[in-house]
């Protein structure tokens, strides 16, 4: 029985989804540290506002396609409530040169989007 492109290109959506995610929850462990800790230790913040930004970028790039950016925008939004729990908790725990930082890279991007 021949499957259709559609049935494939969803499959491998739904895979990419899969894989996705995971990667989106690779820094738990770095997190985790983080509030054991109760500092960043160093840690840039520089892969969550990237991560976050592509995010949205993506979820900006799925609303322009024809009702078939579902997938797209989907496992994009959850990587953008994600990466904002991981900014927050970063934010919570750096030092107040480094809050300052990453709230100034974080608002300006976001101002000039909107």
């Amino acid at each position: 029985m021949a499957l259709t492109h559609n049935v494939w290109a969803f499959v491998f959506g739904i895979m990419g989804n899969i894989i996705s995610f995971i990667v989106f929850l690779a820094p738990v462990p770095t997190f985790i540290r983080i509030v054991k800790k109760k500092s960043t230790e160093g840690f840039q913040s520089l892969p969550y506002l990237s991560a976050i930004f592509s995010a949205m970028l993506w979820i900006y790039y799925a609303m322009q396609k024809d009702g078939s950016g579902f997938l797209l925008i989907t496992i994009n939004a959850v990587g953008c409530v994600i990466e904002t729990i991981y900014i927050v908790l970063f934010v919570t725990y750096a030092n107040k040169k480094t809050r300052v930082c990453v709230e100034t890279s974080f608002s300006i991007p976001l101002y000039k989007f909107y």
